[in-house]
């Protein structure tokens, strides 16, 4: 099994970077030799590798967290104005960094820590994260609980009043103060009826005090980068040769992934990019999965044969790692664990899409379908049927039909005496589509709506336009080529990789962009957050994503001519 690190063997046209990919090569290394000297607490070790990293003129992908785990380093050995010095520095930098949270949280327990508390709790006013709202809890109940003049408590609750933490220990402190007055008993009384504060929450504030540990736990969501590892069939063994690959598309799709890693980096998300030329071998992925790097991914794109599937999927399941296959339509690999996705939609949702549209068009209840040789024409075709009759249609016909035009007039039986409300046509073959839509018209059933797949056609020599708004495309990777962001981004691919994107290039750039957009945002929340139904608030080259019902993509195209383009119905 060959592994290729950062796939720079694929890359051949970007040599004339050498220099520029080799300074920041040097820098990944130095920033992570930092970062595990800082968790192994080799703090020392770490701000020195990252010093000549922090310096505010020298721009380079891991310039926040350089400047972030070197104030950490700092505040770990107690050299607080050091860290503030560095922290103040990041936020005058960086102010819209994605992590400015957790500056504002680490300002704020140095500041705590040096009893200044005004600061230290307007930095933590700043954090509107809510995931923050625990660690703020614990940190000021940390500090605040060992203040035993009252008089600071009370001016305290004087700038604060609404502030809990403040209150209770306030309340806590005037009850264990034997010289505390009857104006301190009943201020105690006021903020008791006020927050309603419970024996039980004392008791567990008094047993916590001194027991947390700041600043917040550095974890696999919080090293300053995303792993992603990619199991394609690349078959190096074809690299060489002066032919097209059998499998260019799985070059195709790293090239669009390594253009999304680009523009991950510009948006302070940096991501690293394993990739592994994977066949259909269990044995050889077994070996890829017992690797220690690759426990490491936060991503794992692929595998897409059976055999190899099912060992990275049993993983997956045991690790809780996050799983994307980026091509599949088979619904039943979600099943497997909880952490799998499709970044497209199943047959079997693709079909129950096409059927609620076609309802809707009240062509009326009678159809024909005709289904070409491969196993996803079949899966397509029995799905569609059980769909419609479930929606109370009628099938008068449903064959499997070959792409050979004297075959198919002897073959289809429909003609003006048994005329369907509409024809759905699902093959593979492109050849297809064109003479089934020539046979209708042969029998004057040229205006018949047909529903297609998009593959029955070969869109590049079918003008489909001919068939006006009588034809209907199912089409999960609908290429809009007049957007603007299609047309600069094969202005980009091809001056970077000197030939023009196919579909997978583009489906390379959007699934990286989206999953490592989401994974960033909400980490160990993946799932929550991709079922809110909110997506990155970003725009994608092909249809976008929805996983707010499942983990299947649920955006399916169906696509019409509306008199100049292609475009989805709903618009």
């Amino acid at each position: 099994m060959r592994v290729i690190f950062f796939l720079m063997l694929i890359t051949v046209c970007s040599f004339c970077h050498v220099t520029q990919a080799q300074n920041i090569a040097q820098t990944e290394s130095r920033y992570k030799s930092a970062v595990d000297d800082y968790k192994h607490e080799k703090y020392a070790a770490a701000m020195e590798k990252l010093s000549p990293l922090t310096n505010p003129n020298l721009k380079t992908p891991y310039s926040t967290y350089s400047q972030y785990y070197y104030a950490l380093s700092a505040y770990q050995l107690k050299q607080y104005p050091e860290s503030k010095q560095m922290l103040l520095q990041l936020l005058s930098s960086y102010p819209g960094w994605n992590r400015i949270n957790d500056v504002y949280y680490l300002l704020g327990t140095i500041a705590l820590e040096n009893g200044r508390y005004k600061e230290g709790l307007d930095y933590l006013l700043k954090i509107k994260d809510s995931s923050f709202n625990k660690d703020i809890t614990a940190l000021k109940q940390l500090h605040l609980e060992n203040i035993t003049d009252l008089a600071i408590l009370k001016d305290l609750h004087r700038q604060y009043a609404s502030d809990r933490e403040i209150a209770l220990a306030l309340s806590m402190a005037i009850e264990s103060n034997p010289s505390a007055t009857q104006s301190d008993m009943l201020l105690d009384e006021q903020l008791q009826k006020q927050f309603k504060f419970s024996k039980k929450e004392k008791v567990a504030v008094t047993e916590e005090t001194g027991k947390r540990s700041t600043p917040r736990s550095e974890g696999k969501w919080t090293k300053g980068y995303l792993d992603v590892s990619v199991l394609l069939p690349f078959r190096l063994d074809e690299f060489n040769t002066a032919k097209r690959r059998s499998n260019q598309f799985a070059y195709d799709y790293y090239l669009g992934m390594e253009m999304a890693r680009e523009l991950l980096a510009t948006e302070g998300i940096q991501v690293n990019i394993w990739a592994y030329d994977v066949v259909n071998d269990a044995k050889s992925m077994k070996s890829i999965v017992d690797n220690k790097n690759f426990q490491l991914s936060d991503l794992v794109v692929g595998p897409l044969y059976s055999e190899t599937f099912n060992v990275t999927a049993e993983f997956v399941n045991r690790s809780g790692m996050i799983m994307l296959n980026p091509l599949s339509t088979d619904g039943n690999l979600i099943k497997s664990a909880s952490g799998i996705y499709l970044a497209h939609p199943s047959i079997a949702f693709q079909t129950q899409k096409a059927v609620q549209w076609i309802k809707t068009q009240s062509f009326g209840l009678s159809a024909a379908i005709y289904y070409g040789s491969t196993a996803k024409d079949s899966a397509m075709a029995f799905s569609y049927a059980a769909e419609w009759t479930g929606k109370g249609g009628k099938v008068l016909e449903m064959i499997k039909i070959q792409p050979d035009r004297e075959w198919l007039e002897s073959s289809i039986l429909i003609a003006e005496s048994m005329k369907p409300a509409h024809v759905a046509l699902f093959t593979s073959d492109g050849r297809t589509g064109t003479m089934v839509m020539e046979v209708l018209k042969s029998r004057k059933l040229a205006s018949i709506p047909v529903l297609a797949t998009s593959t029955s056609f070969n869109q590049q020599e079918s003008r489909l336009s001919k068939y006006g708004s009588k034809l209907f495309l199912i089409n999960a990777d609908y290429v809009d080529r007049e957007k603007e962001t299609i047309r600069q981004f094969q202005k980009d691919y091809f001056a970077r990789n000197n030939t023009f994107p196919s579909v997978y290039s583009y489906q390379g750039y959007d699934q990286l962009l989206y999953f490592a957009r989401m994974l960033n945002t909400y980490k160990d929340k993946f799932s929550s957050g991709l079922r809110s139904g909110r997506n990155s608030g970003q725009e994608y080259l092909l249809s976008g994503f929805d996983y707010s019902r499942s983990n299947e993509n649920q955006i399916t195209p169906v696509i019409k001519f509306n008199g100049f383009k292609w475009v989805p119905v709903d618009r």
